[in-house]
């Protein structure tokens, strides 16, 4: 009976090593697979994106003072003269009145070709007007004794220079020093929403002239 159960101890101790071979066979397997394969590396976490910058602000350029000039591509531009009116007559000698909260802005302004070839004027869309926040825009005139601009349609030749008039309808009650003139040789219109202090505005250029002396 003692023969019995010494083999039966025998035997279990033996299935208890064959399956311990077992096992640590399979591990070094699975460790010959890995290694073969190559690392086994952690996924990457995502990379936290990079704060936005905030906008550029960039200002208006200091307005320039009615006599003073800039030279852009062979033109040269200057705001000569600036004036309001409730009334004015025009070409047909009729009187012309604003439409109510309106008054006439009278801008003069002297433009000089001083490249060797032609110059296109500019567009009258090149031209504003600005308030605060508001940027009005000319509209025909046609008043008696002073050169419409937007009438004109004739090129500059070199040295050639011409002196006209732009008409804006801006709010009753502005005087010369709350308005400036700008010019805008390649765009149409300085921004959207700016404040009377803080400009944002692209790289496009731009002349600023006050209204007022």
């Amino acid at each position: 009976m003692f023969d019995e159960l010494d083999r039966n101890q025998e035997c279990g101790m033996t299935k208890t090593w064959v399956k311990g071979l077992v096992l640590l066979c399979g591990i070094l397997f699975i460790s010959a697979c890995g290694s073969a394969n190559g690392p086994v590396l952690p996924a990457p976490s995502p990379s936290s994106s990079a704060s936005p910058q905030p906008p550029v602000v960039k200002s208006l350029p200091t307005p320039m003072t009615p006599g003073q000039e800039i030279d852009f591509s062979g033109l040269r531009v200057e705001l000569t003269q600036a004036e309001i009116t409730t009334s004015y007559l025009n070409e047909y000698g009729s009187t012309r009145q604003p439409t109510g909260g309106l008054e006439f802005l009278w801008i003069n302004i002297n433009l000089t070709n001083t490249g060797s070839g032609e110059q296109v004027l500019p567009a009258p869309e090149h031209f504003s007007v600005l308030y605060g926040e508001v940027e009005f825009k000319p509209i025909y005139a046609h008043r008696k004794d002073h050169a419409d601009y937007m009438a004109l349609t004739d090129n500059l030749v070199p040295g050639q220079t011409l002196d006209a008039w732009l008409r804006f309808d801006v709010t009753a009650g502005l005087e010369l020093k709350d308005l400036w003139f700008a010019f805008l040789p390649e765009s149409t219109q300085v921004s959207v929403g700016f404040s009377p202090t803080t400009f944002f505005w692209g790289d496009l250029p731009i002349y600023i002239w006050s209204c007022a002396q």
